[in-house]
């Protein structure tokens, strides 16, 4: 039986392209430079990972402790900003940040259920006939909390972004309807660290709020298994459509100085501009996120 596994990324982008897809996820291309607000989000994540395991394990109860918390992912931030593609002054503003919204929440009253927890989970299966090989897919991910909330009670998914600019959270998003079909839950946190440096900590820090209908939970993955049907049907063709209608999205696609190129240049583009990196998983934590309204990472 073969199997496919697949994670928000891979389904946003074979909804959005095929030929990104190939280069992405098959070929393994990736930019030469990070774009910068990636790594600004991934140097959050990494802080927010070690001071949340912290408080799980009760090094939030006193003052004292609490501060000796904030001051390790603090530490731990600084020792993985050093590989990054990040100056000082921006790695360093990174966690100003971090730290004033830690502060900003300190008494949120979340109890934490789980910290940066991978999951796979079957989709799909159809099985092997004489005739035709069967199908399993498996849909995989990490999510970054999960949390019971005070108020409204509860207990949430919760996702951390980043951005420079202000926006909403959009609800129809596979991320998020994907975390919580693998969860078997219908609320998400969507816990945002402005960098606006002009606004204050309660517009720069919000936690924002999407319930899910079971109806539309299921709708997803319906679609999940139809976009990886598409998938298959790429691979074994060796055939990845472009969507040109695509290229200009979110601040425009990485590849586009390859796919603006004739067919014969392009191998010298990815040479040139990318390299081939290990293959992509869902449970690491180095990836593009979704958009949230206008925000950058």
């Amino acid at each position: 039986m073969r199997t496919i596994a697949i994670d928000s990324q891979i389904l946003n982008t074979v909804v959005s392209c095929g030929r990104k897809v190939k280069m992405m996820f098959i070929d393994n291309w990736r930019p030469t430079e990070k774009a910068e607000a990636l790594e600004k989000g991934d140097l959050m994540h990494k802080m927010f990972a070690h001071y949340y395991r912290g408080k799980r394990a009760g090094l939030t109860l006193n003052d004292e402790d609490h501060a000796l918390l904030i001051a390790g992912s603090i530490a731990e931030g600084r020792k993985e900003y050093l590989p990054m593609q990040l100056s000082v002054t921006t790695a360093e503003e990174d966690i100003r940040q971090f730290k004033e919204n830690i502060l900003y929440w300190q008494r949120d009253g979340w109890k934490i259920i789980d910290v940066e927890a991978p999951f796979s989970k079957l989709l799909y299966e159809r099985p092997d006939t004489p005739t035709k090989p069967g199908l399993r897919i498996l849909y995989e991910g990490i999510i970054d909390l999960v949390v019971t909330h005070p108020s409204p009670h509860g207990t949430y998914i919760v996702d951390h972004k980043t951005g420079s600019r202000r926006g909403v959270p959009f609800k129809l998003s596979n991320q998020f309807m994907g975390y919580c079909w693998a969860r078997d839950m219908n609320q998400v946190i969507i816990n945002k660290v402005g960098f606006q440096k002009s606004l204050s900590a309660s517009e720069r820090f919000q936690r924002q709020f999407i319930s899910y209908e079971k109806e539309l939970i299921k709708e997803w993955a319906q679609q999940a298994v139809y976009w990886t049907h598409m998938l298959a049907g790429y691979i074994d063709q060796n055939y990845f459509p472009p969507n040109f209608t695509s290229c200009d999205k979110y601040s425009g696609c990485i590849y586009q100085p390859v796919c603006c190129s004739i067919p014969q240049v392009r191998q010298f583009k990815l040479d040139s501009g990318y390299y081939q990196g290990d293959p992509w998983s869902p449970h690491t934590r180095d990836k593009k996120e979704e958009p949230v309204g206008e925000t950058e990472a």
